[in-house]
């Protein structure tokens, strides 16, 4: 595999010089162990690996050597897995330079281990040791590369087994075998790379496995621990690149002695040891002693290795520890795999399109493969429309690609591989490796001595060079003249001055410059081809006269016309389509109904005539004449009455939920305009919105210029007259909490339970006692979902009141909020601009003024959910208590439907008030009414949704007064009202609540039904909020210990018959 920063003449030497070939057999051994390593991480539960690498097996080492070497794997696996479990942070303070998460402790780990055991290992064999860190680097880029394109098959492979991109009965489930997995990995490691891997096709393993097939946790591990191998070998490379460049600054500036030769051995080994310390490639420094303690461990072990077969013992013994270091990591990689996997959704399988599992935040941003998916993604086959868009390429094009493709080769290798080729070639050259020739037996190292070094120093100047001489320096800056490459704008050299150029690049030879003058001589040859050749020969037509960068910007904006000018075609070609459509669709409506042909003629003389005078003078003319009266201040736009309807009788259903708009109601935010909620209006108002069903005209019906109106105050918010959605759980949005154990989430909630203050002992302090798991237990946890009630655009309402207000009333009506005094504030509404809107005294309240009377309804609502969320239920009992005495006369200037309505809302509020304050008995023993009300409502409306809602909410409420059965009954009233809808979360809501309900009557078999029931929903349904699913949870696991504890509970209690109902 060819390595982009190795300096060629480095290469050539290591692959045609005999005597340099046996460096290059230890990196391929050592490579095939890594390898084997990474490929058996998982042998006991898929097919095994190992047996199937090019290593002595290691039932061939002694059994002193292979006890030594479990020993050594265990506390390596040990020490990896206590790294990448324990969060740094949560151990203390983090010193600078430290890893902060598990995925970089890991890293270190993983770099410490394979740097100890690769110089360790190749110190067994023939090889150069001077050679040993440039060999580890070359390793690493092969390695590196190895993995970067078996991640980007297997990622593909994810596409396809686990979506219906390819198979419409592929899903998330899919159980493909593992040998699709292994034939990308023998197709990469065996067949591309070339590493000493069996054919898994043709070698059988060792063991099968436990598993029979994988899935998409096994597939996600896979790609983690590629992204992991990519990120620890470029660590690795770094790391070598640093000790290169300080081995060559030692090299160049330690003094040059002859060696001593130490009188007894007791020195010589001492020196050894020095120098073993100084300048070891093997120990990494690092602060954790541990970990360097783990490194010294194999490097002990490796160097009890003696004999002819010490390299292939200590290759196989180089892959055992490594499979070690690979299981210490597994434990995160399953983590961040099911943390991958709670991210897909089913959408995502039908789409043919997974997410790529993410890492944590500072681990994502420093990760070598950020955006390997799209890697992945780049290797499908192209669009048809980028197909088009190169056969569209005129004559001349191909040939600045070419180069804008050269220059970016160029800036890659600038980038991402200069400064490791800069270091490797200063390190080659400090130690005269690797050599043309094999250095005879005695033959003396050629050294330059401190004389040759002055020497060259004063022939060639470069000491002197340095210094400036100040009196010609501006002389010598005004007739300097630049060498720019042609290709770089500058001009051509000329004859007489590149031969000399020529000459001068020649570096004369020697013998301690071997490779100087080979490069010296390849540039001069280079240069006197270029000079030869004739002009005009050789080149792309036509030739670019402007640097690459240009180019580049030309192809690019030549590439984005040629696509703007096919999305311009493919817009008119619809519109043509659409507006062929359309007139044949109103020919054929023409045909059908001649009663339509006097308003075409109308109107076509309408535009004729706006065209001739102006279509302000044609349309708003009129408009303008109709607007009398002396409250409108607004001015309607130009085409705010265009396309209006005069007929009054025309009306709309408001029972549809399909054309729902949302809620936009947000302080100081900028509504539509006038015009445009005139539009919204007429167009509604041809619609025919009943309250109730089509066959009743009970006078419930909302007029054309009432809605429209409505539609002018509220900005075009019609959501009130329509049923909400099924949707009443809201989706996960990644931001809160993560899920907890059933068990755990239990635990700590009655812990907090006991700290708090209504805790049955009375004192703030936590208690260590487990409570006793036992079926009362369970059923005393179980609690129905509530599902509040929410303000209608209650920040809208608030900041239309305070407009209305006097100045010097509105002061002392915020401090009456900031007081939490809303019924004062309420009183305050006596003194308003347009009249008294005190609702709690509708005998002196303005008359006319319908609108602003649902808006101070809609404020105490909201009013009332402040009392509650900060502790003054009473004073939100007295609220709501008030506005229903007063409901019938505050309501007398609403239309019909709109205080229909209003009615409903405001009793379904009243009906969450009674289950906030169970304790306030007079409003408790309304609660029933308070829903008999509503649900007639509701149901006279239409809205179902709302229905269940209620029903569920009431139910709640009845639960907290021990009226098991009625809940029950109210649940299903809710579920069969939901018996033929698709399936939502409200439905699941219903089936969780039945669960709760039927529990607490001890009915465990109808109880774990529903259970099941809404299990099921959950599965076809999106995500939903983690704070919601932690209650279902909670719930189901609660309901099936309970399922599981019964028997002996209806032993102890004496209950016969399990169904029986305990009111």
């Amino acid at each position: 595999m060819s390595i982009p920063w190795m300096p060629r003449e480095v290469s050539h030497r290591l692959f045609e010089r005999p005597h340099e070939l046996e460096n290059v057999k230890t990196t391929y051994l050592l490579s095939t162990a890594a390898v084997a390593g990474y490929l058996s991480r998982e042998d006991g539960k898929r097919p095994a690996w190992f047996n199937r690498a090019r290593l002595m097996p290691v039932s061939a080492l002694t059994p002193d050597l292979q006890e030594h070497l479990a020993n050594a794997c265990h506390v390596i696996c040990m020490k990896v897995r206590q790294e990448v479990t324990n969060e740094p942070a949560a151990r203390g303070m983090v010193a600078p330079g430290r890893p902060t998460t598990c995925w970089q402790s890991g890293l270190l780990c993983a770099r410490v281990i394979w740097r100890a055991l690769f110089a360790a290992a190749a110190a067994k064999a023939p090889a150069s040791k001077k050679a040993v860190p440039a060999l580890f680097m070359a390793s690493c880029e092969g390695l590196k590369q190895a993995s970067q394109k078996l991640l980007t098959k297997v990622w593909r492979e994810v596409q396809v087994q686990f979506t219906s991109k390819e198979n419409k009965y592929r899903n998330m489930k899919s159980r493909p075998p593992w040998s699709a997995l292994e034939a990308h990995q023998y197709e990469v490691f065996g067949k591309i790379c070339g590493y000493g891997v069996c054919d898994p096709s043709h070698v059988a393993p060792s063991s099968a496995g436990t598993k029979p097939a994988s899935n998409l946790q096994d597939v996600l591990e896979e790609v983690l621990a590629l992204r992991f191998a990519v990120d620890w070998l470029t660590l690795s490379m770094e790391d070598a690149q640093e000790f290169l460049d300080q081995a060559t600054k030692r090299a160049y500036k330690r003094p040059i002695t002859k060696a001593k030769t130490a009188p007894d051995p007791v020195s010589q080994q001492l020196a050894a040891l020095k120098e073993k310390t100084v300048d070891s490639f093997a120990m990494m420094w690092t602060d954790d002693a541990e970990l360097r303690g783990v490194a010294s461990l194999a490097i002990r072990l490796m160097d009890g290795l003696e004999g002819p077969s010490a390299m292939a013992f200590a290759a196989t013994f180089t892959g055992q520890m490594l499979l070690a270091m690979w299981k210490g990591v597994a434990p995160m990689l399953g983590h961040h795999a099911a943390m991958g996997i709670a991210r897909i959704a089913e959408s995502h399988a039908a789409m043919g399109m997974l997410p790529p599992p993410q890492l944590p935040e500072p681990d994502a941003s420093t990760s070598r493969t950020a955006v390997f998916d799209k890697v992945a993604a780049s290797y499908d086959r192209c669009s048809k429309d980028c197909e088009e868009l190169v056969n569209a390429l005129p004559r001349g094009v191909l040939g600045s690609i070419i180069k804008v493709q050269a220059t970016f080769r160029g800036y890659v290798f600038r980038a991402r591989y200069f400064s490791k080729a800069r270091a490797v070639a200063a390190y080659c050259k400090a130690v005269s490796w690797p050599e043309l020739h094999p250095q005879l037996e005695g033959e003396p190292v050629d050294v330059p001595s401190e004389k040759d070094k002055k020497k060259k120093t004063k022939k060639t100047g470069l000491a002197a060079s340095t210094k400036v001489d100040a009196q010609t320096l501006n002389q010598t800056i005004s007739e300097f003249q630049p060498n720019v490459s042609k290709y770089l704008g500058g001009e051509p050299p000329k004859p007489g001055t590149a031969g000399g150029m020529g000459s001068t690049m020649q570096m004369p030879s020697s013998p301690s410059g071997r490779m100087g003058g080979t490069m010296g001589s390849t540039m001069g040859s280079t240069m006197r081809m270029t000079q030869g050749e004739e002009p005009g020969r050789n080149r792309a037509w036509p030739l670019p006269t402007a640097d690459h960068r240009a180019c580049a910007d030309l192809f690019a904006l030549y590439m984005y016309n040629l696509y703007r000018r096919k999305e311009l075609t493919s817009m008119w070609s619809t519109l043509c389509q659409a507006y062929e459509r359309g007139m044949d669709s109103y020919a054929e409506l023409l045909n059908r109904n001649p009663a339509l042909k006097p308003m075409l003629e109308s109107i076509a003389a309408q535009l004729k005539r706006g065209s001739v005078v102006g279509y302000d003078k044609a349309f708003i003319a009129k408009h303008k004449k109709g607007e009398d009266g002396p409250g409108k201040e607004k001015v309607k736009p130009v085409d705010g009455d265009m396309f209006k309807t005069k007929q009054p009788g025309g009306t709309s259903r408001m029972g549809d939920t399909r054309t729902g708009m949302a809620e936009t109601g947000m302080p100081g935010a900028m509504g539509t305009t006038a015009g445009a909620a005139a539009t919204m209006g007429m167009s509604m108002s041809s619609m025919k919105l009943t309250i109730g069903e089509e066959k009743q005209d009970d006078g419930s019906q909302i007029t054309g210029e009432y809605l429209t109106n409505y539609l002018k105050e509220m900005d075009g918010d019609d959501s009130q007259f329509k049923d909400i959605s099924a949707s009443v759980v809201p989706l996960c949005t990644g931001t809160s909490p993560a899920r907890l154990q059933p068990a755990e989430s239990i635990l700590k909630s009655e812990e907090l339970g006991q700290t708090g203050g209504g805790g049955g002992s009375g004192t703030g302090t936590p208690t260590k006692a487990r409570p006793k798991l036992d079926v009362p237990f369970c059923i005393s946890r179980c609690k129905p979902i509530w599902l509040p009630i929410k303000a209608h655009r209650f920040a809208a309402y608030r900041a239309k009141v305070l407009q209305l207000l006097p100045q010097r009333v509105l002061q002392q009506y915020i401090d009456f909020e900031k007081q939490g005094q809303y019924a004062a504030c309420i009183k305050l509404l006596e003194s308003a601009t347009p009249g008294s809107l005190n609702v709690l005294s509708p005998a002196t309240m303005v008359s006319g003024k319908p609108l602003l009377v649902e808006t101070v309804l809609q404020l105490i609502v909201g009013y009332s959910g402040l009392c509650l969320k900060n502790q003054q239920g009473s004073v939100a009992v007295k609220l709501i208590t008030q506005v229903l005495d007063n409901m019938s006369l505050s309501l007398r200037d609403l239309h019909p439907g709109h205080r229909t309505v209003l009615e409903a809302y405001l009793f379904d509020t009243a009906l969450s008030v009674c289950y906030y304050m169970p304790a306030d008995v007079t409003l408790s023993d309304r609660s029933e009414s308070f829903f008999q009300q509503a649900s007639e409502r509701y149901l006279r409306l239409g809205h179902v949704n709302r229905y269940c809602k209620c029903c569920l909410r009431a139910a709640a409420v009845l639960h907290n007064q021990n009226n098991r059965s009625e809940a029950e009954y109210y649940t299903q009233q809710a579920l069969n009202k939901l018996s033929d809808a698709p399936v939502s979360s409200l439905l699941a809501v219903c089936y969780h609540n039945l669960a709760v309900h039927t529990i607490v009557q001890h009915r465990v078999a109808d109880s774990v039904a529903h259970v099941r029931s809404y299990v099921a929903l959950l599965r076809q349904l999106p995500k939903l909020g983690n704070s919601w699913m932690q209650l279902l949870d909670n719930t189901q696991w609660l309901i099936l210990k309970a399922q599981e504890l019964w028997p002996s509970f209806q032993q102890q209690a004496g209950i016969r018959d399990s169904q029986i109902i305990d009111r």
